[in-house]
């Protein structure tokens, strides 16, 4: 048996609008057969529970979702999907103790999406004609599954209309707590669609991702709005590393959250704070590997300063060593792409970092831009720069 520090955490499963607990289906068959507890979470009003009665909102769904997870032994990771994400958010701040991590589903902000009335409408009375649903969810999704979008549309016959025009404007309206910095302080996981023309790419960057610091953007190819349902064991693949994250030695995790956090802070102390005393960093902008402390501090501060857009868009953990995989974008919206390698000794502290900048355009402008007046304010020697003659 599992000790409480290592016990593997449930996967609480959250369904969106106008689907079902058995939605998440496929993705739970791929989370048993790797020994992974998951539960599947009916919204009231909703699928096996459309004869409840409402109120139908945000804030009822969270308190139904609260009194699951609190009867639930052990840790949780909360998994929502389009406007379960949501609901699954504010239960995790509620109970940020027993929820170990948060994975987002192509998300709807919290705050809402405040479509117009006249964009609303169709979803506050969508038209309920077998043909109908098919197309709405065929628009949405690249591979949604005929079976299943055939099941659903069943499934939402027995929905009352007042239901679904409650539900709809729930999520539209959104939560006054999605205006301000996400209160849940755990991991953050959020997933999308390649190819999901209602929750895009510019939403979950300005909308979603902004309010959870260090929080894990990853893209499911080839994909639309219903990525567990098109493509479940993709998605049950990142749970399941979500899951091992939490079961394994905590420090492995620690170097991660620190070096992203210290992006979100961009201060000297912040990065100070991730690193051992005997860091050395090696980077592609980089002559020769630093190895003072105070250096790396003073480098690693006024690169971060000079970012104007970093996502971390893929994590790998393989022993003490952390991949990181960014997008970035500085000096004028100049676009770039790198890894970042990071080491951590037992106590979790940061002892190596590796970092490769693409393309290389990227390591010209950084030795520059930010190499030159490291320079000259003597925080860093000159020796650490790849200058050419005459610059």
């Amino acid at each position: 048996m599992n000790s409480p520090a290592t016990q593997t955490p449930t996967a609480v499963l959250v369904h969106g609008y106008l689907d079902d607990g058995a939605i998440w289906n496929s993705v739970r068959t791929v989370l048993d057969k790797r020994s992974i507890p998951s539960i599947a979470f009916e919204l009231a009003g909703m699928g096996a529970r459309a004869s409840d009665h409402g109120p139908f909102t945000l804030a009822r769904w969270a308190d139904d979702l609260e009194s699951v997870l609190r009867a639930t032994e052990g840790p949780v990771v909360l998994v929502g999907h389009s406007m379960g994400s949501q609901i699954a958010e504010l239960v995790a701040a509620r109970l940020a103790e027993q929820v170990r991590s948060l994975v987002l589903v192509n998300p709807i902000p919290l705050a809402g999406t405040h479509l117009p009335p006249e964009q609303i409408a169709p979803f506050q009375a969508p038209d309920l004609g077998l043909d109908a649903q098919r197309a709405f969810r065929g628009a949405l999704a690249t591979a949604f599954p005929d079976e299943e979008n055939d099941r659903l549309a069943q499934v939402t016959l027995h929905v009352d209309p007042s239901t679904i025009s409650d539900t709809a404007t729930a999520w539209n309206n959104g939560h006054p707590d999605g205006q301000q910095p996400s209160k849940f302080p755990g991991h953050v996981t959020v997933l999308r669609g390649e190819h999901d023309p209602f929750v895009t790419e510019e939403i979950v960057s300005a909308y979603v991702a902004p309010r959870f610091p260090g929080a894990i953007s990853q893209t499911i190819a080839g994909v639309g709005h219903w990525a567990h349902a098109e493509n479940p064991a993709a998605v049950a693949a990142v749970i399941t590393t979500v899951v091992e994250g939490i079961t394994s030695d905590p420090a492995d995790g620690r170097p991660a959250e620190a070096w992203t956090a210290a992006f979100e802070q961009r201060t000297q102390e912040s990065f100070a704070a991730a690193l051992s005393p005997n860091v050395r960093m090696e980077a592609s902008a980089l002559a020769k590997p630093v190895e003072r402390k105070e250096h790396v501090e003073a480098l690693m501060a006024a690169v971060s300063a000079v970012y104007e857009r970093l996502e971390f868009v893929r994590k790998a953990q393989d022993g003490p060593r952390t991949y990181l995989e960014w997008e970035a974008a500085a000096f004028g919206g100049f676009e770039m792409k790198g890894i970042t390698i990071l080491t951590r000794d037992d106590e979790g502290l940061i002892t190596e970092i590796a970092i490769h900048h693409r393309p290389i355009g990227a390591v010209l402008q950084i030795n520059a831009k930010v190499g030159g007046p490291l320079i000259e304010a003597g925080l860093i020697p000159a020796e650490y720069f790849n200058f050419t003659e005459g610059e």
